[in-house]
């Protein structure tokens, strides 16, 4: 069975232990609610160590400081039941909101903080007098759980995250390379779902090589070269995937067009795949480079004769060039190695951070009135009816709104959530109604739930069915309430399940209503926005404002956005969007305008060749795709193409200094329009 490996069995032994350790010292210090060290002991229990030490970090500081605002509030809204509701709910979406500004582990601090307020809060609102021991208590019974999850999991047989880190990013050069090699020998298709799977799966790595390093911190200085070696690795891989639909591009253009193959391109691609093939492939990358650059200026020698046409000459000068770029971004990856020895701490400090991570406020704000509302619509059903535990319901209904605020529809999430709460409430009547009654003893009570718990260990440690196991292993306890008597109450447990219920309905109606989106309307609001930032960049170009420092962060944030893109893209396409959807032919069009005019302006000028009115129909074209992205660059801008690359191409061929410049161009009429062959006679 899949979920019987040692590692599971470790892991379902451990939390188990924990919980059961957790329950006894909340029992001998007489703590309000013991349940929750229970429940707290599974929220907080990872597989490995590290992630276990940070998740118990973060949840101790969301747990303080909602428990501080608690303090803070509770003394001048209490008497008011609606101003208490509003000024709760209003406190859960905005940690809420700036939960989902942090897209790394450390959000669940300001997440937790929110709905740990209205958990604290309207618990005892009824028995306002008590609410410094409860916020105390709730702390104590949480931190109770800290202790024990993390010392067991830290120091009884360790489960170590160093090795799960560093097989991530391999296996992210590794799909890479598969790619890469695949490209190069198999005929070229218009599609290929083998080739879109590895390219969404290299989209998913940075997020998740982010997750790991967060958590790995928590290792201590045992995993700090490793991080700093992940870190420098993680900035190089990023730009893999432009790098690999350049050379698809490319092999492309030039199958669909029968261009045959030069001997000596045919015999620098054979060096070439000999490296990448190669298990010591740094070897021996300076002699393919060296192979590759010999081949380019065979091709502008050709070019220059009159033995290759334009379009030939370019296509395989941009084919040899994107190959350099991948054995460049392989070289940074080897060589980082060495390279992170050296870095000094002053070093770090001062590097440049150059990743703008894509943050969509429009989304963030929505997520958060969701669960405001959610939350209100609760608190105002509990207050409407006078029912006592209806408190549960505006709990509910925040930890929910909050829990799923991250995911584009978390209908089918919650729908989950809700089928493990009911299994959970039939476990905790069984249990209260047949088995504890039975228990006597801690001893007595450890036997009767030892086996469920450690069969849901074995669930949680599982990740196909680790949600739905944690959702009832974190239930249970709360249902059956573990009190200091061991009997528990069933008319408790079942006005405690319906209120529950009636919170998780509500938190599914009010999310279906206002923040249940499709991955596509994520997708097309992340490319409006990078369309949004090309236009910028196209700007900053063309006014002489741009820098060498502004195209690498253009880029690092346009890569951000791809990689939100192409995995909703694959689960939902969108149909007929311009320059493919995904902002990759975006980041070519900025880098190749930069490259072009930045880069070359002194030649240019030299020439006196005349680009203003090209410039001015990029920048038209793409203020046309902020309002429509559906919308296909406009014959206007093709003919200025063609007439500036005419002329450019009639300069170059009395001066080669231009071919850099000629190449640029090129690339720019090919991202716009990748299907138009050579212009003919159209120059001025």
């Amino acid at each position: 069975m899949k979920w019987l490996t040692k590692n599971a069995l470790l892991f379902s032994v451990k939390t188990c232990i924990a919980a059961f350790l957790a329950l006894y010292i909340a029992l001998e210090l007489n703590l309000d609610k013991p349940a929750w060290s229970m429940v707290s002991v599974y929220v907080i229990s990872q597989l490995y160590s590290a992630s276990t030490l940070s998740k118990a970090t973060y949840r101790f500081l969301g747990t303080v400081l909602g428990g501080i605002f608690i303090f803070l509030v509770y003394p001048f809204t209490v008497t008011d039941p609606m101003l208490f509701s509003l000024s709760v709910s209003l406190w859960v979406a905005f940690c809420l909101y700036l939960s989902l500004h942090d897209r790394t582990p450390k959000g669940y601090i300001f997440m937790l903080a929110g709905y740990s307020a209205a958990i604290m809060g309207f618990a005892d609102v009824d028995t306002p007098l008590s609410i410094t021991y409860t916020v105390i208590s709730r702390v104590e019974e949480i931190t109770v759980a800290i202790v024990c999850s993390s010392l067991i999991h830290m120091l009884v047989f360790p489960v170590r995250m160093r090795n799960l880190l560093e097989s991530s990013v391999s296996n992210w050069y590794d799909s890479a390379k598969k790619l890469c090699s695949e490209l190069l020998t198999v005929t070229p298709k218009e599609t290929s779902p083998e080739r879109e799977h590895i390219l969404v799966q290299m989209a998913n790595y940075p997020i998740s090589v982010e997750t790991l390093i967060t958590h790995c911190v928590f290792e201590g200085d045992s995993a700090r070269r490793l991080i700093r070696l992940v870190t420098a690795q993680y900035q190089h891989l990023s730009y893999l995937i432009p790098t690999l639909t350049a050379i698809e591009k490319r092999l492309s253009l030039l199958g669909e067009q029968g261009i045959a193959f030069p001997d000596f391109v045919s015999a620098t691609f054979s060096q070439f795949l000999l490296w990448l093939n190669s298990p010591e492939q740094s070897g021996n990358a300076k002699a393919i480079q060296d192979d590759i650059r010999a081949s380019q200026e065979k091709i502008k020698t050709c070019y220059e004769r009159g033995e290759m046409t334009p379009e030939e000459g370019l296509l395989f000068i941009g084919l040899l060039e994107r190959l350099q770029n991948f054995i460049h971004i392989a070289e940074s990856y080897f060589g980082v190695t060495e390279r992170v020895s050296q870095f000094s701490k002053e070093k770090k400090r001062s590097k440049l951070r150059l990743i703008r991570k894509h943050k969509d406020e429009g989304m963030i704000l929505l997520s958060a009135f969701s669960a405001f509302a959610a939350t209100m619509v609760g608190c105002l059903f509990w207050i409407g009816t006078g029912w006592r535990d209806g408190a549960s319901a505006p709990m509910m209904a925040a930890v929910i709104c909050s829990f799923f605020a991250s995911l584009d529809s978390p209908i089918a999430s919650i729908h989950v959530f809700l089928k493990g709460v009911l299994i959970a409430i039939l476990i905790s009547i069984v249990y209260a109604a047949v088995f504890i009654p039975l228990t006597v003893t801690f001893e007595s009570l450890i036997i009767c739930l030892a086996p469920g718990l450690l069969a849901l260990g074995l669930v949680i440690a599982n990740p196909s069915t680790n949600f739905i196991g944690l959702i009832i292993a974190t239930q249970i306890p709360g249902f059956i309430g573990m009190s200091h008597d061991f009997k528990p109450d069933l008319l408790v447990i079942v006005n405690a399940a319906i209120s529950t219920l009636v919170g998780i309905v509500i938190a599914l109606l009010t999310t279906a209503l206002i923040r249940n989106k499709r991955p596509s309307w994520t997708a097309k609001r992340a490319l409006r926005k990078g369309i949004k930032e090309l236009l910028q960049f196209t700007n900053a170009i063309k006014i002489n404002a741009s820098s060498l420092r502004g195209r690498q962060q253009y880029v690092a944030s346009m890569l951000d956005k791809v990689n939100i893109i192409l995995p909703r893209n694959k689960v939902d396409p969108v149909p007929n969007v311009a320059l493919g959807g995904n902002l990759i032919t975006e980041i070519w069009l900025g880098v190749n305008c930069y490259d072009f005019y930045a880069r070359h302006q002194a030649i240019l000028k030299s020439h006196t060749l005349e680009t203003d009115a090209l410039m001015f129909e990029i920048n038209q074209y793409i203020k046309m795709r902020l309002k429509n992205i559906y919308i296909a660059p406009p014959q206007s801008l093709l003919e200025e193409l063609n007439r500036v690359l005419l002329n450019l191409e009639a300069l170059c061929r009395s001066d080669m200094t231009l071919f850099k410049p000629l190449f640029h161009l090129f690339n720019i009429r090919m991202a716009l329009y990748p299907k138009e062959r050579w212009p003919e006679g159209l120059a001025a």
